[in-house]
C-alpha cells in the first residue's frame, strides 16, 4: 500500500506510542486519523501532526463501546467523506499484579477484557467497512508499554494480539484486508524504550506497505 495516498485510522492517539505513530504517518504524508477517550492528550497529538501535514483530523471519544465507534466512523464518513485505508490499533499494556496478590484478581481480569474489547471492537468496526466498500486494507494492532517498569505486562497482550492476529487473518483473508501485530520484545542488551518505540514504528510500516504481509505478529 502507498502510504501517501491513504487515510490511516491510530486508536488511542494520546498515548505515547499512538502519538508518534500518527506523526510518523503524517511525516510520510497520509491522511491521519486520531482518536482517544483522552481530550487533552488527543489535542497535543494533535498539534503536533498539524505541525507536519494538515492532512489529520481529531475525533475525540466518550469511551471505547461499540457505540461510540461506531459514532466515531459516522463522523470520519461525513466530515473525511471516506473510511479509513488503514487502521492502526494502538494499546499500551499495563503491570499486571503479583500472582500471590489475592485482592488484584478483579484489576486483572478487568484489564484484560478492556484490552481485548477495544482491540476487537475496533477492528470489527473497520473490516466492516473495508469489505462492504472492496477495500484492500490493512489493520495492524500495535503494543506499547509506558516505561520499564511494566515491561512483564505485556506478555499477555502479546499473546492476545498474537492469538487475533492468527484468528482475524484467516477470517480477512478472502476479502484481501491483511492484518499483523507489533510487539516489542524485551528491553535487552541496553535497549531503551525510545530505541523499541523506533522498531515498533518502522516494523508497523512494514507491514503496511508490505502487501504480502499477513498473519503475523513481529517482536521488535
Amino acid at each position: 500500500m502507498e502510504i501517501g495516498s491513504a487515510m490511516i485510522l491510530v486508536t488511542t492517539a494520546g498515548s505515547q506510542i499512538g502519538s508518534n505513530l500518527a506523526m510518523h504517518f503524517s511525516s510520510l504524508g497520509a491522511t491521519v486519523i486520531i482518536c482517544d477517550t483522552n481530550k487533552r492528550l488527543l489535542d497535543e497529538t494533535y498539534q503536533r501532526c498539524h505541525s507536519i501535514s494538515d492532512r489529520i483530523h481529531q475525533f475525540p471519544l466518550s469511551d471505547y463501546s461499540i457505540q461510540s465507534i461506531q459514532q466515531l466512523f459516522q463522523l470520519i464518513d461525513t466530515n473525511c467523506h471516506a473510511s479509513p485505508d488503514v487502521l492502526i490499533n494502538s494499546f499500551t499494556a499495563e503491570a499486571m499484579p503479583d500472582i500471590f496478590d489475592h485482592s488484584a484478581s478483579h484489576v486483572f481480569s478487568q484489564h484484560l477484557a478492556v484490552m481485548a474489547n477495544t482491540l476487537f471492537a475496533f477492528s470489527q468496526a473497520t473490516a466492516e467497512r473495508m469489505k462492504n466498500e472492496g477495500k484492500n486494507g490493512v489493520i495492524v494492532n500495535v503494543i506499547g508499554y509506558a516505561d520499564q517498569q511494566v515491561i512483564a505486562g505485556f506478555d499477555n497482550a502479546s499473546s492476545m494480539v498474537s492469538g487475533f492476529t492468527q484468528s482475524w487473518a484467516k477470517e480477512l483473508s478472502p476479502f484481501n484486508i491483511r492484518i499483523g501485530g507489533v510487539v516489542p520484545a524485551s528491553a535487552k542488551n541496553g535497549q531503551h524504550w525510545a530505541e523499541v518505540q523506533d522498531d515498533l514504528i518502522r516494523n508497523t510500516e512494514y507491514i503496511v506497505t508490505n502487501d504480502y504481509f499477513s498473519g503475523r505478529v513481529v517482536a521488535a
